[in-house]
């Protein structure tokens, strides 16, 4: 009987041993799949917009644009927003922006004056022969 128990207690100790090093090696290969996976991308900036139109009005801090199709947008002037030209209502101006949030935030701005209307040219008068 001593014999039966002392054989039952190698096999007993044979097979812990063995699933401790299952265990192991399943650990491992966790920590292995784990280094491999591909790590969270950084999100990129979104590319600045443009859009070029009429100045409809302009403050300190805001500039409304209109294009010639009746499409309108709203962008936020800042201490960083590059101005180049005089913005005036009625003036062109091309703007290139970055969205932040609901917010559409000019980065730079090109304006150039309103086109002074054209003087018109008086009618000649013809006389008539009589």
């Amino acid at each position: 009987m001593r014999k039966l128990v002392v054989i039952l207690a190698v096999v007993a100790l044979v097979f812990g041993l063995v699933a401790t090093q299952s265990v192991y090696a399943q650990g491992k290969k966790a920590a292995a799949k784990q280094a491999k996976a591909p790590k969270a991308k950084e999100a990129k900036p979104a590319k600045p917009g443009k859009f070029s139109g009429t100045i409809s009005s302009v403050t300190d801090s805001s500039l409304v644009v209109a294009k010639a199709g009746g499409a309108t947008e709203t962008f936020v002037l800042n201490a960083q927003t590059k101005k180049e030209g005089n913005l005036q209502t009625g003036g062109k101006a091309t703007v290139q922006y970055k969205v932040d949030g609901s917010n559409k935030v000019a980065i730079s701005v090109k304006a150039s004056p309103p086109k002074a209307p054209k003087a018109a040219k008086p009618k000649e008068v013809k006389a008539k022969k009589k």
